[in-house]
């Protein structure tokens, strides 16, 4: 929101929109972007595992003829599968390949009208700040309660699930999505002092080890590490700007409607916005954070060893069966 006498707010970042096979959630995004009218489109689309496939990926890309405000449109539309991993990064590299400075939304995540604003006022206010890592406009931590310091926050302590972000090209190079620096890292003495306790060493070692060697599908990891690596903060506003709408059966990691993460909790900020009045990265609202949405508990770490003994792999019916209950426990 804003004032009366304010000059009405105009988008000139590029924004980059990506999608899949979703058509009634990107419908929704693309929409959220229409009204937004970004002078600059970047659309990325993987490609089809199957034919059945074919015609909901059309409709996805068919979107990108649907520009009817002044905007140059980029399409970059594989014609092979990359899968989640390859697939989002290449698209991301593309774009600032491009752009030194912008916002990425992908097909579940759904902005409200403020959320262009805000992060167009943080990548030019920390444009030139190198402390500053990944604008996040996703807040799963909306209802804390403690005194605030401005109309954001700084995190040092978030993994993965960027719903909705805006970053600079200068963070991208440090990307590198085989994570070839964590074997290191982690045999290294220079994560000791980093982490907030015990519990979240050992459960991001074991996160960054399941991304590592392929066990885990994700492409944000490895951001995460570039983070950690050059002592970067992320920006997070304290008023929830994205939804996800992409949980469900055909998510991939938010697979469960009783996650405690499929919150709809979306709405505007209002502006002029209150910056913070130093930049420190609010530990303890981490650390909630870390224990309520990241953190393994001890109940799904008992479940992960007795699966390793069980028999037929990780297809076997009593595995999968483990893994569904892991999916919708919540401590």
């Amino acid at each position: 929101m804003q004032s009366g006498n304010e000059r009405p707010f105009v988008l000139n970042t590029p924004v980059l929109l990506i999608g899949f096979n979703r058509v009634g959630p990107m419908r929704e995004v693309f929409e959220a972007v229409r009204t937004a009218r970004p002078p600059r489109l970047y659309f990325a689309g993987d490609g089809l595992r199957n034919e059945e496939e074919r015609t909901r990926c059309e409709e996805v890309r068919a979107l990108a003829g649907e520009v009817d405000w002044p905007c140059a449109v980029s399409t970059r539309f594989s014609e092979t599968n990359l899968g989640l991993r390859k697939g989002v990064s290449s698209a991301i590299a593309w774009f600032f390949e491009n752009e030194p400075e912008g916002i990425v939304l992908e097909d579940d995540t759904l902005p409200v009208p403020s959320f262009f604003r805000f992060c167009q006022e943080m990548l030019e206010r920390y444009r030139h700040d190198e402390r500053m890592w990944v604008v996040l406009a996703n807040n799963l931590m909306d209802d804390w309660q403690h005194a605030t310091d401005g109309a954001y926050y700084f995190s040092a302590h978030g993994y993965g699930a960027p719903w909705g972000w805006a970053s600079w090209r200068r963070v991208w190079k440090h990307y590198d999505v085989d994570m070839g620096q964590w074997p290191a890292l982690k045999a290294s003495s220079t994560l000791k002092d980093f982490f907030l306790n015990e519990g979240e060493e050992r459960d991001v070692h074991s996160m960054f080890d399941r991304v590592h060697d392929g066990r885990m599908n994700s492409w944000s990891y490895q951001l995460d590490i570039t983070r950690i690596a050059n002592h970067g903060l992320n920006i997070i506003p304290n008023t929830n700007l994205v939804d996800n709408i992409g949980f469900g059966e055909d998510g991939t990691h938010t697979t469960s409607l009783a996650d405690p993460r499929n919150k709809r909790t979306a709405r505007d900020v209002d502006f002029p916005l209150v910056h913070p009045r130093f930049i420190m990265p609010d530990e303890q609202r981490d650390a909630e954070y870390f224990k309520r949405f990241i953190g393994d508990t001890a109940m799904n770490r008992l479940k992960d060893r007795v699966k390793g003994l069980l028999p037929g792999g990780a297809d076997g019916p009593l595995r999968k069966g483990l893994s569904k209950v892991k999916r919708t426990f919540k401590p």
